[in-house]
């Protein structure tokens, strides 16, 4: 099941991204460290290794499993981030990233909460999960604000290059119909 191309909120447009969205999305967010420090990725040192984010999240357009979106304010067209939605079974998972300047404005949740009232409307879904490192405090916020659940700690779940060269511990959230 493939999710829609738009999804709207009140400040948003969740949109599918395009080629041209890589210039604003390296910097927006893609080349800092601070942005990347809990993610699965390093800070991008040009806006080249953008460009192939950019393929890479168009492509998996065409597939059944992976959805990402860039996260467009109504108000000035701005990115502030990008939310990737991961169908599965009866359920869905998602990660995300929040653009360095909208940090702190709650759009992450609004498109969160988005995600998962999509995700609710869908008569095969019935869970909504994402993990979080444990020393993630704003993503963990955002998960509580969206009404997630933290069910507990996931020992050595995930790696974060710009932490650590070890699997780290992570908190896993969800929320179920």
């Amino acid at each position: 099941m493939k999710p829609p191309e738009i999804i709207s909120t009140e400040r948003l447009i969740l949109r599918k991204p395009r080629m041209d969205d890589a210039p604003a999305v390296f910097e927006g967010w893609a080349k800092y460290p601070e942005v990347t420090r809990f993610l699965t990725w390093r800070p991008h040192t040009s806006v080249e290794q953008t460009h192939a984010l950019m393929k890479r999240s168009i492509d998996a357009w065409d597939g059944e499993v992976n959805f990402r979106y860039l996260l467009e304010v109504k108000e000035n067209s701005a990115l502030a981030g990008m939310i990737e939605l991961r169908m599965e079974p009866f359920k869905m998972s998602f990660g995300y990233t929040g653009a360095f300047a909208q940090w702190g404005q709650g759009y992450m949740t609004e498109a969160v909460r988005a995600s998962i009232d999509w995700a609710f409307r869908q008569p095969t879904i019935h869970r909504v999960y994402a993990t979080t490192d444990v020393e993630n405090i704003p993503s963990r916020r955002v998960m509580e604000k969206a009404g997630m659940q933290c069910e507990g700690i996931l020992r050595k779940d995930s790696m974060h290059p710009n932490i650590s060269s070890e699997p780290r511990d992570s908190y896993i959230f969800a929320i179920v119909k």
